[in-house]
């Protein structure tokens, strides 16, 4: 399937995909055990694009961290992440991305993950990419996903995870 829906993407099954019993308890895990903080450090972030889904914030407070949101304006309704301070983005652990976003429905381009990339590049921290909607779309494109955008930009996968779900589907 990831094959077929991301244009020849290849993954291996034995080590780049897990299943889970769902995204919702898949990104709250994932989110706690990235951030693990140790209590000489700064308070490590979480970055979401906001309107966001609660289990970002959720998972972001339980796991001892902060969460800051990019506004996702008109007319693109993507995330702002221009917005965000410096000091934020040094102790950034986690960007979550949410393509097709809930609720906007606002879609990723290639551009808009190179520039998350070079993000990514300059400060370090692991991209979740919440890609629960990708199914779902209107105009007959099917919207790129964070790991398909990789391979296209000539990126390995290194520390960026795609949550992908069956019940959208």
């Amino acid at each position: 399937w990831v094959a077929r829906r991301y244009d020849g993407l290849s993954l291996n099954p034995d080590n780049e995909i897990l299943p889970v019993l769902g995204s919702r308890e898949a990104l709250f895990s994932f989110i706690q055990t990235v951030l693990n903080p140790a209590s000489d450090d700064p308070k490590p972030v979480v970055i979401s694009p906001n309107p966001f889904y609660q289990i970002y914030e959720g998972a972001t407070i339980l796991g001892g961290g902060e969460i800051h949101f990019a506004n996702c304006p008109a007319p693109s309704f993507n995330p702002d992440w221009s917005s965000l301070p410096e000091d934020v983005w040094q102790r950034t652990k986690v960007l979550i991305v949410c393509s097709p976003n809930n609720p906007s429905g606002s879609v990723l381009q290639l551009e808009d993950w190179k520039e998350i990339f070079d993000l990514q590049d300059k400060y370090g921290f692991v991209i979740a990419s919440d890609e629960c909607y990708s199914e779902i779309y209107f105009d007959g494109n099917k919207p790129i996903g964070g790991l398909q955008a990789a391979a296209q930009l000539g990126r390995g996968t290194r520390n960026i995870i795609m949550f992908t779900s069956l019940s959208k589907r």
